[in-house]
């Protein structure tokens, strides 16, 4: 068992950080990610209803809408409020000179989860909102919103590309390194073979020996990025949007099960190289 230990320091040091340099990719794929939700989120979405319309009515269709999964805030607003804004913006001679008349409707401003938001999904709740016959018309950033889809679209096949070269980059680092680590060993395996050793008494130490450092490594690049994150959320800017997204903990915990299984196929697909060798191909 102890000819089978791996120097450690190199080896661990070489998956730390390929997975700091991973797990930093995951965090700007997700900080990406949160731009475009935010960006959604900021999008209006409004109805305007038919005037008159009964309190008892808009009552009902404010608690039907925040009952929407999609809906992330909803706020009725009169006509005497919009002419209120409108008073604030335009001029109190100009509304004077309207003389009196009120050309806004009762309207609801709806604001959407972002996370949620597709075109498919309001143009689904906007058939549905149609189907009240308060409802005189929807209106809302349609173009806008299909240029972010888009946008996110394209960040998700660039994430994929990106992150499956920078996987495969991490993965041969690692590779080259435990086998490297192993090849300093190789004399010593080939002993055990002869003294009637197993394959599996043999791989058994290898490959623990690289599952503890998948773990190790992972949980040291998780505490860099973490500890990164915190000191710019401190002295740089704000992070506070990604410090306090669940998803954070999705990207570390994903980081880890890479690290451990990176740790495992690493070691054992070195170690087949050192198998069943003769000494002239050892040395």
């Amino acid at each position: 068992m102890k000819g089978a230990r791996l120097p450690l320091t190199h080896s661990l040091l070489s998956l730390t950080l390929s997975l700091f340099v991973l797990g930093l990719y995951g965090l700007f794929l997700l900080a990406g990610q949160l731009a475009l939700e935010q960006a959604r989120e900021g999008l209006e979405y409004r109805i305007h209803l038919y005037s008159p319309v009964s309190p008892e009515r808009i009552q009902e269709f404010l608690s039907w809408l925040r009952a929407q999964r999609l809906v992330r805030h909803a706020q009725y607003v009169s006509p005497e409020e919009s002419m209120e804004g409108f008073r604030q913006v335009a001029g109190e001679e100009f509304v004077r000179a309207m003389e009196g008349f009120n050309p806004f409707p009762p309207t609801f401003r709806v604001t959407f989860h972002g996370e949620l938001v597709s075109s498919d999904s309001v143009l689904l709740f906007s058939q549905r909102v149609l189907e009240w016959e308060i409802v005189k018309e929807v209106d809302y950033p349609r173009r806008l919103l299909e240029v972010l889809e888009a946008r996110a679209g394209t960040l998700r096949w660039l994430g994929l590309l990106i992150g499956g070269i920078v996987v495969a980059i991490s993965f041969l680092l690692i590779f080259n390194t435990v086998r490297l680590a192993i090849f300093a060993r190789r004399l010593e395996i080939r002993t055990m073979e002869l003294v009637g050793a197993t394959r599996h008494f043999i791989e058994r130490p290898f490959v623990l020996v690289g599952i503890f450092q998948g773990v190790l490594g992972s949980i040291l690049a998780v505490l860099l990025l973490h500890v990164g994150l915190l000191l710019i959320d401190r002295f740089i800017l704000p992070a506070d949007f990604l410090l306090g997204d669940w998803r954070l903990m999705v990207v570390y915990g994903g980081l880890t099960i890479f690290g451990v299984l990176m740790g495992y196929a690493a070691s054992r697909l070195a170690l087949r190289r050192f198998l069943n060798k003769t000494l002239e191909n050892l040395i």
